[in-house]
Formats: C-alpha cells, structure tokens, sequence
C-alpha cells in the first residue's frame, strides 16, 4: 500500500504542481482554440444526468477528504 507524504512541505508542492498544471492547461487552450479546456470537458460531461450526479459525488468526496479529514 502506497501512503501519502507525511511532509506538509511535500504536499504543498503536489498541490502547487497539480494546480500549475491545470493553469498551465488552461492557458494552452486559450492560446489554440482547437483544444480542448477544461470547461469543455466538463461541459461535455455535464450532458447526462448520470455524470452530472457522479461529478457532485466526487466534488463532495473530495471536499471530505482534502478540508474535513485533512486537518491543515
């Protein structure tokens, strides 16, 4: 079993590169407009009432596990 970072300093930084790259994503796309953004892809998924309840399923799991049992 792989467990997460016990470093605060080493989460910080899979934080930063996660949400640089999803900056970096974004700029990209504004830059060629054939891409796909990351608005896209949800809008995409958001079609379906399946994925819209799957999408608000992980938003809260997500939510419970970085904010509620994360403890910062």
């Amino acid at each position: 079993m792989i467990l997460p970072p016990d470093s605060r300093a080493t989460n910080l930084v899979i934080w930063a590169i996660l949400f640089g790259s999803i900056a970096l994503w974004q700029i990209v796309t504004a830059l060629h407009p054939r891409l796909s953004s990351l608005g896209d892809f949800f809008g995409l998924l958001e079609r379906w009432w399946v994925t819209r309840w799957a999408l608000l399923a992980g938003w809260f799991w997500l939510g419970w596990h970085v904010w509620v049992r994360g403890g910062w």
